[in-house]
């Protein structure tokens, strides 16, 4: 088991892998590159110059890459989350079940983002919660606009219908380091080979206070025979972001399962987590001298703040 790191971005933090690590059973090189694992899980395979780790749960890998890619238990975006958004319906009783609240988020959204706080004079009408993901039009103050629209427009369009808007997204951990590729199971004893890559697309929105997104494709196409896999998907970063993910080179990884394993299969982690929470709209109305909070249920992929890196792979055992 690897994780995708150049060497040069490595070197801070462990011992860079010897020629023989690197020809091992997982190789993740250049931008992908293989290492000895440091205090890896008990029930994995041992990580010397022989033998690639597999593990077997998804705590472990888990803890894992968290030891280099990790999470913030509560993320906030500036803006309205362009990309990486969870397309089915998020219901407003499903996120309070996580136990993340409206009147949580605002005031996370108060500490995390600009322009959430009180407007001097104004008179605050509190936070208007909608029921879902699907509920994002307004209906009074911003004549029924759809947030993604609204939160999309300059400033000044919305000062001539005397209304200043502020757009973002805040929410709590809900699932960290999604599957993005898996490849079929191979039984024990099997050896394959592996050509792997991975491009940044980015998505930027040439609006004031959008932030940045993009979008991750993998590819991994047999060596040997078999059909190419493909996987990916959309992505967010968030406020605290001091490390932007880049592409990753064309890679030859060789893959092998160890002889008595029942069998594995190998996946390509997002160096990232979903976030359930809410998209939040401050709203003045600077003729009545009054503000609002809207509370949007949503669902968000946001990248680890700190790792350069999108992905991780790992062997996974089957029981």
């Amino acid at each position: 088991m690897s994780h995708d790191r150049t060497p040069s971005a490595r070197t801070s933090r462990r011992t860079p892998p010897t020629a023989r690590a690197r020809r091992a059973a997982l190789v993740v090189a250049t931008a992908l590159l293989a290492a000895p694992l440091a205090g890896s899980p008990a029930t994995a395979w041992a990580a010397d110059e022989d033998k690639t780790p597999f593990y077997k749960s998804d705590q472990e890998v888990i803890d894992y890459i968290n030891s280099f890619a990790p999470l913030k238990d509560v993320a906030a975006i500036q803006g309205y989350p362009v990309t990486g958004q969870d397309t089915k319906e998020i219901t407003l009783e499903a996120v309070k079940k996580t136990g993340y609240s409206p009147d949580q988020a605002v005031q996370d959204a108060q500490k995390m983002l600009e322009g959430f706080g009180s407007t001097p004079g104004f008179e605050n009408y509190g936070t208007e919660e909608r029921t879902s993901s699907k509920e994002d039009k307004d209906p009074g103050w911003l004549g029924n606009w759809d947030a993604k629209s609204i939160c999309g427009q300059p400033s000044d369009v919305l000062e001539k219908q005397t209304r200043k808007l502020t757009c973002g997204f805040v929410g709590k951990i809900d699932k960290k380091y999604p599957v993005l590729l898996t490849t079929d199971r191979a039984p024990g004893g099997t050896h394959l080979t592996y050509v792997t890559e991975a491009s940044i697309g980015t998505e930027e929105k040439e609006v004031k206070g959008w932030k940045v997104g993009g979008k991750l494709t993998i590819n991994a196409s047999p060596d040997n025979k078999g059909i190419a896999l493909e996987g990916g998907g959309e992505y967010n970063q968030s406020t605290e972001t001091t490390k932007k993910w880049t592409n990753m080179s064309q890679l030859r990884r060789d893959f092998a399962v160890p002889e008595g394993m029942a069998g594995a299969t190998f996946q390509a982690h997002a160096n990232a987590g979903w976030y359930t929470g809410y998209i939040v709209q401050k709203i003045d109305n600077t003729d009545g001298k009054a503000e609002k909070t809207v509370a949007i249920p949503a669902r968000v992929l946001i990248q680890a703040p700190t790792d350069d890196v999108p992905l991780t792979w790992v062997g996974r055992q089957v029981q």
